[in-house]
């Protein structure tokens, strides 16, 4: 398992565990606000890696049987 997967594992575990869903509410509204902000300030950076990243899994897609 990979950190990414254990972290996500994690996380639901704990979401079910100890959130109610007043305060998964909050948590949301400010993770999209945090994604807001990082957005303004890296747009253009983020938007050439996405690019990229399109880029590559279309071509992995075309190389795949």
């Amino acid at each position: 398992m990979n950190p990414s997967t254990r972290f996500k594992a994690l996380i639901d575990r704990k979401l079910r565990e100890h959130w109610s869903p007043e305060q998964a509410l909050a948590i949301y509204d400010l993770l999209s606000e945090l994604g807001e902000i990082i957005w303004r300030y890296y747009e253009i950076e983020m938007s050439d890696l996405i690019a990229e990243r399109l880029k590559q899994n279309a071509a992995l897609q075309r190389h795949s049987p």
